[in-house]
């Protein structure tokens, strides 16, 4: 029954095909990526277990290559990425050996990690995909949030997508059961944990604020004509009740400290901006931290707020593995090899996780990743021009999906699908820093349109 899984891939298969490689990934891949969970493989003796995005990127990619490729540039980056893929794909090979490593070779290295990257480097921004790329992820989203509504309405201990696709799959799915807070459960739609959720709908909700601020959606959608609202502002507003409805506290912090990144592109006084922003947080972050010191440094059964303990639970994570991490300290212990501390089984920061997964080898890689992009991002954006649309500035929303994950990732690990929109808004990010275009297509057409009376100079 768990066959099914190659239904998207034959479909990636046939588009890829018969239209193009850019045109699977598009309508086909990015649906698979943020519709379907990660956590459904098709069990296949002997060769490593796909599931839903593996066997539909797969086919993709094959048929690109064979096309020659179009659209690939090497930069330097590539080297940190697949620096990264090698040091976690090594990490655990060695530690387990390929029988037992083929699967995380396959599924997250390759799958999850190199594929996505690639193919988002070369079929966006040079396909001139940006505008659909984006709205894809929207659009997707938005179904998404009002079908995870269901959890939330009928506060049922699976998803519609558990009850749907777990019958062709056995035993597996179940473990992932509806979490509650403060009486009521948490949104986790396909992604597994409301966390995650979270993760994913901050992102898509700063790529839809993107999309409307440059005006990129219509006026008026046939399908949405019974909205009194603009087709945009309802995008934006249920992928907001997406964000409530998975009841996380981390991602929609982060998504808080993200909001302040677009606002920086919105006037020619942009570095006045940054200094007023640095500002405060250097002001602020000195007495922030030690009133979180003297937070956590607390006994946890003395406290009676679970949110407190928590956070103390967390901090606890760093002091009792850090010293556990160093033992192997550059390849790490492997997934599934590292010793547990006591009462501490869920390690909710990955940072922690793939240092003591990966040693610093991975923990490296990732990182490098994290700051070189988002350090060319900032340098890229201050130095372009003001757009004529304000907020419509696509280097500075990238550069707040960066710090999303970020400041999500010190309290969640990086799973299901959020390893896959990671490479993804890298390889896209890598790709729009060395286009020459800064606009959607829809700004410009607009902008060129708006000239009433057409001018010419004579000498």
């Amino acid at each position: 029954m768990s066959i099914v899984i190659l239904i998207p891939g034959l479909l990636a298969i046939y588009i890829a095909l018969s239209q193009s490689p850019q045109k699977a990934f598009l309508n086909v891949y990015v649906p698979v990526v943020l519709f379907l969970p990660t956590y459904y493989t098709w069990l296949v003796p002997g060769f490593p277990d796909p599931n839903f995005q593996q066997a539909t990127i797969l086919p993709i990619i094959i048929i690109w290559i064979l096309r020659g490729m179009q659209g690939w540039k090497f930069s330097f980056i590539d080297i940190i990425v697949f620096g990264y893929a090698l040091a976690i794909g090594y990490s655990e090979y060695s530690h387990v050996g390929y029988s037992n490593s083929q699967n995380f070779i396959a599924n997250e290295v390759a799958g999850a990690v190199l594929f996505p990257y690639i193919l988002a480097k070369s079929l966006i921004e040079p396909a001139g995909l940006r505008e659909e790329f984006a709205k894809r992820i929207v659009i997707i989203l938005v179904i998404v949030a009002i079908l995870s509504a269901y959890q939330s309405l009928t506060l049922s201990h699976l998803t519609i997508w558990q009850k749907g696709l777990g019958r062709f799959f056995g035993g597996q799915g179940w473990t992932w059961v509806t979490q509650f807070r403060w009486g009521l459960p948490r949104a986790s739609g396909p992604y597994g944990h409301a966390i995650l959720a979270g993760v994913v709908m901050v992102i898509g909700y700063r790529i839809q604020r993107w999309l409307e601020w440059s005006r990129a959606w219509p006026s008026h959608i046939q399908q949405l004509s019974w909205l009194p609202i603009s087709p945009a502002r309802f995008f934006t507003l249920i992928l907001l009740a997406g964000i409530i409805s998975t009841l996380v506290r981390g991602p929609l912090l982060a998504g808080i400290v993200a909001a302040f990144i677009p606002l920086i592109g919105l006037t020619k006084k942009r570095w006045l901006i940054f200094g007023i922003l640095f500002t405060s947080f250097i002001i602020i972050i000195v007495p922030a931290t030690n009133w979180f010191v003297d937070y956590v440094s607390v006994d946890p059964q003395s406290v009676g707020n679970k949110s407190h303990q928590t956070v103390i639970y967390r901090w606890e994570l760093l002091t009792n593995y850090v010293e556990l991490a160093k033992e192997k300290f550059y390849l790490g212990w492997g997934r599934l090899r590292y010793p547990y501390v006591s009462g501490q089984g869920s390690i909710d920061n990955h940072y922690l996780l793939l240092f003591l997964k990966h040693g610093i080898m991975g923990l490296g890689f990732f990182l490098a990743i994290f700051f070189i992009m988002m350090i060319r991002l900032f340098i890229h954006s201050m130095l372009q021009p003001t757009n004529k649309l304000p907020g419509s500035s696509l280097g500075f929303t990238l550069l707040s999906l960066y710090v999303v994950m970020l400041i999500s990732l010190a309290t969640v690990w990086m799973g299901g699908q959020t390893l896959h929109l990671f490479f993804l808004i890298t390889g896209w990010s890598e790709a729009y820093l060395h286009s020459k275009h800064e606009t959607t297509t829809n700004d410009t057409v607009a902008l060129s349109t708006n000239n009433q009376f057409q001018f010419r100079r004579t000498f």
